[in-house]
């Protein structure tokens, strides 16, 4: 089987997940509904004459409904990517993808980059897009116009989502799919920042007085680092692991 098939699988899997299909709609409509009425109460004012121009019973309970859609939508798009990874080893799709031959470097990868497309997507429908709409597109606009250090901001995140995603991908195939990789992820998260928390000490780079560039290249260092030393620990342990 070729590896353009086997992601083709992941992506047709992941697009007939009904379950969680659902649940990003239900939350983007919410979140959509509510940052509607969020927006009006700020752009009418009334949000800060609460005397003269209160909200309406259905505005209360849009805003209400909205703080537990955030929370929810928060948690979903971090155990989102868990659950797409567990999948595979809960109902043996891995063992059955390595018996037909592909390798388990290439399908290593192929997971991740699926995982990592679904995410985002997630984030972009949960998240982006509701701002967006509710904003009238002032969102999109502020982006469009940032300036450069914001941008390499956003690129210092895009490396931490990844260092993210790579550690959690090795937390889960560690445990085999187990519920538990979530602990094992924050164990490993935290060993991490320790281990570059001390680094950053030995070679004196504070964050409330940098060097200038000096942390941020020690930013973009650390989270480079975390994805090539997990990605190895992770095809390591999954090349040697009885499936």
């Amino acid at each position: 089987m070729s590896l353009w098939n086997v992601f083709r699988m992941e992506i047709f899997k992941n697009l007939h997940d009904r379950v969680n299909i659902f649940i990003i709609v239900v939350l983007m409509c919410v979140n959509i509904v509510g940052g509607i009425v969020v927006s009006d109460l700020f752009f009418n004012n009334s949000f800060w004459n609460w005397g003269w121009n209160p909200p309406t019973v259905l505005q209360g309970m849009m805003l209400l409904l909205l703080v537990f859609s955030i929370f929810a939508s928060a948690a979903f798009t971090f155990i989102y990517p868990f659950q797409l990874v567990r999948t595979d080893y809960k109902n043996k799709v891995m063992s059955l993808m390595i018996a037909s031959g592909v390798s388990r470097f290439q399908y290593y990868f192929v997971k991740i980059g699926a995982t990592l497309i679904f995410s985002l997507a997630s984030f972009l429908f949960v998240a982006f897009i509701p701002i967006v709409i509710a904003t009238r597109g002032m969102a999109l606009f502020t982006f469009w116009n940032m300036e450069f250090d914001l941008f390499f901001g956003l690129f210092v995140f895009f490396l931490s989502w990844l260092s993210m995603f790579f550690t959690m991908m090795t937390s889960t195939i560690m445990v085999k799919g187990h519920w538990s990789s979530i602990f094992v992820y924050f164990g490993l998260s935290i060993g991490t920042s320790m281990v570059f928390t001390f680094l950053q000490g030995l070679l004196g780079i504070n964050w409330w007085n940098p060097t200038p560039g000096l942390y941020n290249t020690f930013a973009v260092v650390r989270h480079l680092s975390t994805i090539a030393i997990f990605a190895m620990i992770g095809i390591l342990i999954l090349r040697k692991q009885d499936l």
